[in-house]
């Protein structure tokens, strides 16, 4: 039996609909799942750890000769409400930033923006999971996956949806990963199965919904808006647009 394809895929409710068709191969060997942060996965990949991964679009040049599968990624057309930048101050007024810990792509955006719409420039440090230890050590941090999405802002503190500005500023979405892999990690039949897993995915999306857990507890009302107003799974040319500009800011 060959040996199975390792795919590595972020740990958050966003990339579901992308993975949820795949527990039959998983279960027969054919595919080992790895799920992780988007840093992690680009560091693995990275490192040949894994054959694929749903790569953070910041890091596409990293890499030169990996392949990206068409069609497939994770956007969001405006608000993406998992990608905020939070702080104590309005952005302009920002003088350090913490960069979250987990992020690739996001960190690089909240950097355009400060550039290109807020006419600021901070200093950047490295920032933790928790929004209170960020917050004591930068005037904002940048907040990304469930930790976003499922966890209340405090009163008092500034929120700022990044892709939404980016949105509002190119008239384009956001592209925050793509599925990449080492040259012939995919073959024709992968890449009908990786397709074939967002259409059903997309048909899953309120029994994902309902299943998926943020610390033991499930949010179905949450999670389903989310997976159907904010965030998309195909590539096409506007998606082709955006990274493009996207890279080249």
């Amino acid at each position: 039996m060959p040996a199975p394809t390792r795919i590595g895929a972020v740990g958050y409710l966003n990339p579901r609909p992308l993975i949820h068709g795949l527990s039959e191969d998983v279960a027969a060997g054919r595919i080992e799942l790895t799920c992780g942060s988007p840093a992690d996965l680009a560091d693995r990949l990275a490192a040949g750890d894994l054959d694929l991964a749903l790569r953070p679009c910041i890091e596409l040049a990293r890499i030169p000769d990996l392949e990206v599968i068409p069609g497939l990624s994770i956007s969001c057309p405006g608000p993406a409400r998992s990608v905020l930048l939070v702080g104590s101050k309005p952005p302009e007024q920002v003088r350090t930033v913490a960069l979250d810990p987990e992020s690739r792509t996001s960190n690089a955006l909240v950097q355009v923006l400060f550039d290109t719409v807020w006419n600021n420039k901070p200093v950047y440090i490295t920032g933790d999971r928790n929004l209170e230890a960020s917050l004591e050590i930068a005037d904002a941090t940048v907040r990304i996956g469930d930790k976003a999405l499922f966890e209340p802002v405090p009163s008092g503190l500034h929120a700022s949806h990044l892709s939404g500005i980016w949105a509002a500023r190119t008239g384009l979405p956001i592209v925050f990963a793509v599925w990449a892999g080492r040259p012939g990690a995919v073959d024709r039949d992968l890449y009908r199965r990786l397709h074939a897993c967002r259409r059903a995915g997309n048909q899953a999306i309120p029994e994902i919904a309902r299943d998926y857990l943020w610390k033991g507890q499930a949010r179905p009302e949450i999670s389903e808006a989310y997976l159907r107003e904010n965030i998309r799974y195909r590539f096409g040319s506007r998606e082709l647009q955006a990274l493009n500009g996207f890279l080249a800011a």
